[in-house]
């Protein structure tokens, strides 16, 4: 994959990115970062750039863990449910449905 030089603007600072991502997607994280930062600064009274952007990174840090802790819950529901249903398939309940739809349709 190619790298590409993206030209960003975070905080009022301009920064020159290297990356294989696509120039667009490089884009678009810095302007997540900058909006973070400018939210940091208009709710608290913290003016020194290194401090707002430790606690614009604490939450993206905390975004990123509920996120994943989300995720984690649907991928744990989703093999409660596959496993559920394979119980089914061994017990024959589910091929037992499909066979009399199957059956009515035909009728």
């Amino acid at each position: 994959m190619e790298e590409n030089s993206v030209k960003v603007t975070i905080f009022g600072q301009a920064y020159t990115i290297n990356g294989e991502a696509p120039r667009e997607y490089i884009h678009q994280i810095a302007e997540y970062l900058d909006g973070k930062m400018e939210e940091v600064r208009a709710a608290s009274a913290v003016t020194n750039p290194t401090q707002v952007a430790i606690l614009a990174a604490l939450n993206v840090a905390d975004e990123y863990f509920q996120l994943k802790n989300l995720k984690s819950g649907v991928d744990s529901e989703v093999e409660r449910r596959a496993l559920a249903l394979i119980s089914m398939l061994d017990e024959g309940l589910i091929g037992d449905v499909f066979s009399r739809t199957a059956q009515s349709a035909k009728n």
